[in-house]
């Protein structure tokens, strides 16, 4: 019986020297990271080694791998627990520091010191072969009984005081005993069971079971032992009880003299079981749905509401993907831009209803000669640009007259008298455009040609054109801004806080619209990028400011104030355009000097991009509703921004705002699409969460869920996101009442996500 602590010392000792070693090589070859990995892998591994650390002889703690440093001011201060040992490292022959080692000191109580005896060991041996043996004998006694010998009542007796249900049985599957457990379980007397066979008992069978397939039946044929094989067994109460059926066979070789059978009642874990199967697949099925939900939704939040063609924001990403595959095909990409002629004229004669009727009609036309092979895009108000992959400059110059023919053709009941008629520009990537915003603007320069030619002509893109407008440098200097990269940092915005994603995307329409006068097609995309851009530092703000339904404190202010310029950088960082991050970071300054940052432009010297920005942004803070306020009318905000001209904002740009933007945009379809998708995505999130049982994931997502439908005003789903939050911060979760509010949940989000398309849908003028 060798001294086991002994041992053990030894082998520690052993273990600190060769790490020392180790260790010595690598502090002479400045190996830290290579030291610190070997350690924390070492500690790792060894259950015993709490914690390993390299200290030089001038006290710095090289390697602290295990939180070695707050064990070993333990082991100063209470050693109890704690091994230490100490080994020295030298490097050339001169002192260097040391290798320290805590490990897991032996169980110095009472009870440890027994336990580990091992002369205890030795009779803890002998005890559980005793059992062994017993059990044995036992199974000896048991393989004598025969059909013509009696059940001692002694054995009886004690077979009554097991809780399981046990049956012994006869080769022929007689019952010879029957216990209490077993007899109360099927509420049948003992003395009726005794004789009957138990194959004719009431058992009820799954449809991939067979009738004859008994446990105990295996095991006096073949003389196996069956363990937790599953059988339902009716009472006569009607109700169905559930047991788990261990069968061993009584005798052995050719002396078949029956089975021994144990019956496990397991009818409310089985029940509990099937219940949670139920409801994990009704989650997986609403998982599925909101996911088919969302796609709906994504489709229209891509969808321009009025026309039926795509908006800018998933033209611009789809664009990128065609430039991509044309240049790396070598196949040609042709752009038609078209502009209803007159169609101010038009809203101011017969109302915008009118104006509307025209938009959906033209879209019609573009949409019936293009959509089958090309893309068509609501560029802006009354504009629309058709992208054709693979038609080359000729082909697509035909394709626009004849639509501009189409347009001609376009006839109302009402005004019977309303003529149409469009202005078209053409281009294609042989005049070498450098990026999809290039080859837009050729389009564009055609256009504004054809409606200074006189209208309602198409008008092919050549060098001289953009010669003439002073375009084409421009566009050449200009770095190229990927729309696939803004959408990737809206989408992360959006998943931070979907609500200032959404006033974003509100901006750009807005810089969009009022710009037209003042920039040319380029600039105005780079001030749409700077409106989605804009609040981009935000991503970085915590969910406990981003969702405050209150005001924020002048600390919080601040903070947002940091972000922004945080945000900056990311944009100078990521697009080096210069045109772009002094529009994002130029939209506070004041027009007069004015405000709380200093250093910055005054007066027209602040570039137009950031003042239009700067009014547009403003109107839209103010008409929105937030939490703690509703949004203000359209005419109050006119009155503001008209307050503060001269002083925050440009006048004659206010104005000028003032004259496009008549009314209160109808609410964004695209908004509330989006709105949905996100509370759809986290909702989805959770469910996985629940789905793979992972506690914290579902803390933190249910808590931002329920932070997000209140931002929302969806109470009934923050409500349920707060009941799923508190289960699963349980120390006993509940995981069928969790399964249960879960599923809740997702029959909330997609009640919600119904009723908005369904709301869309009945809202939409059908096109076409």
């Amino acid at each position: 019986m060798p001294d086991v602590t002994k041992i053990e010392s030894a082998s520690r000792r052993r273990l600190s020297e060769a790490v020392a070693v180790n260790a010595a090589a690598h502090v002479r070859k400045q190996q830290w990271v290579d030291l610190r990995a070997t350690a924390e892998t070492l500690v790792d591994r060894d259950a015993d080694l709490l914690s390993i650390g390299v200290r030089s002889k001038h006290g710095d703690l090289k390697v602290n791998a295990g939180h070695h440093d707050d064990l070993w001011r333990q082991v100063a201060s209470d050693s109890r627990g704690i091994d230490a040992i100490t080994v020295p490292i030298t490097l050339n022959r001169r002192e260097w520091g040391e290798v320290e080692f805590c490990f897991r000191a032996p169980d110095q109580s009472t009870f440890g010191a027994i336990a580990e005896h091992p002369l205890m060991r030795l009779l803890a041996f002998y005890c559980i072969t005793g059992v062994f043996g017993y059990t044995l004998f036992v199974g000896k006694v048991m393989r004598v009984f025969s059909t013509t010998q009696v059940v001692p009542e002694r054995v009886r007796q004690a077979l009554d005081t097991l809780a399981e249900g046990l049956l012994v049985l006869d080769e022929k599957a007689k019952i010879v005993l029957a216990n209490r457990a077993f007899a109360e379980t099927v509420d049948v007397p003992t003395e009726l069971l005794v004789e009957s066979r138990a194959n004719e008992l009431p058992w009820t069978f799954e449809h991939d079971q067979s009738k004859n397939d008994f446990p105990w039946m295996t095991a006096i044929d073949e003389s196996a032992t069956i363990t937790e094989q599953i059988l339902h067994l009716k009472v006569d109460d009607g109700a169905e009880r559930i047991f788990s059926v261990n069968a061993a066979p009584i005798g052995g070789g050719n002396a078949r003299r029956g089975a021994l059978a144990t019956f496990r009642d397991v009818t409310h874990i089985e029940e509990h079981r099937k219940q949670l199967e139920a409801m994990l697949t009704m989650l997986r099925e609403s998982r599925d749905e909101i996911e088919e939900k969302n796609r709906e939704l994504e489709i229209l939040a891509t969808t321009d509401a009025l026309t039926g063609c795509l908006n800018r924001r998933a033209f611009f990403e789809r664009f990128g993907h065609l430039w991509k595959m044309a240049a790396a095909e070598q196949k040609p990409l042709s752009c038609i831009m078209f502009d209803n002629d007159h169609f101010k004229r038009v809203n101011d004669t017969y109302g915008h209803g009118v104006g509307d009727d025209v938009l959906r009609e033209v879209s019609r036309v573009l949409r019936e000669t293009h959509g089958d092979h090309g893309l068509v895009c609501r560029y802006g108000g009354e504009e629309f640009c058709v992208l054709l992959p693979g038609i080359d400059f000729e082909d697509a110059l035909d394709l626009a007259e004849q639509t501009r023919a189409s347009i001609e053709q376009i006839t109302f009941k009402e005004p019977a008298q309303l003529r149409l008629t469009a202005s078209v520009g053409v281009s294609e990537t042989r005049f070498n455009a450098s990026d999809p915003q290039e080859l837009i603007n050729q389009a564009d320069v055609c256009l504004y040609a054809a409606k200074r030619g006189g209208r309602n002509c198409v008008i092919p893109y050549s060098p001289e054109l953009s010669q003439m407008d002073g375009e084409e440098t421009e566009s050449r200097e200009r770095a190229e801004i990927p729309y696939q990269a803004v959408t990737a940092l809206i989408a992360s915005l959006s998943y931070r806080d979907a609500a200032t994603a959404e006033h974003s995307r509100r901006v750009a329409d807005l810089c969009s619209r009022v710009s037209k006068q003042y920039m040319d097609s380029a600039s105005q995309y780079v001030l749409e990028i700077a409106a989605l851009l804009h609040d981009i530092g935000k991503v970085g703000v915590s969910d406990e400011i981003l969702l405050k339904r209150g005001k924020l404190s002048p600390d919080e202010m601040e903070l947002i104030a940091w972000h922004d310029r945080i945000g900056v950088e990311l944009i100078e960082t990521a697009f080096e355009c210069q045109e772009l991050t002094e529009t994002v970071q130029f939209r506070q300054a004041h027009f007069d000097g004015s405000g709380r940052f200093r250093n910055l432009p005054v007066g027209v010297e602040i570039p137009i991009g950031a003042r239009i920005l700067s009014i547009c942004d403003s109107y839209d803070s103010m008409i929105s509703d937030r939490v703690y306020r509703d949004g203000c009318s359209h005419q109050v905000a006119i009155e503001e921004l008209r307050r503060y001209a001269g002083s925050q904002f440009d006048p004659e740009l206010v104005e000028h705002f003032a004259s496009v933007i008549t009314s209160k945009p109808e609410p964004d379809a695209t908004v509330n699409s989006e709105a949905a998708i996100q509370i759809g995505f986290q909702v989805e999130r959770l469910a996985a969460a629940i789905d793979s049982q992972d506690t914290e994931g579902m803390q933190t997502l249910a808590e931002r869920l329920g932070m997000y439908a209140r931002r929302c005003d969806i109470e009934s789903i923050a409500k349920a996101a707060d009941r799923i939050r508190q289960r699963a911060s349980e120390q006993e979760i509940s995981w069928l009442d969790l399964l249960r509010d879960t599923n809740e949940l997702l029959e909330l989000c997609r009640t919600t996500q119904s009723e908005l398309i369904e709301h869309q849908h009945e809202n939409e003028t059908p096109v076409g």
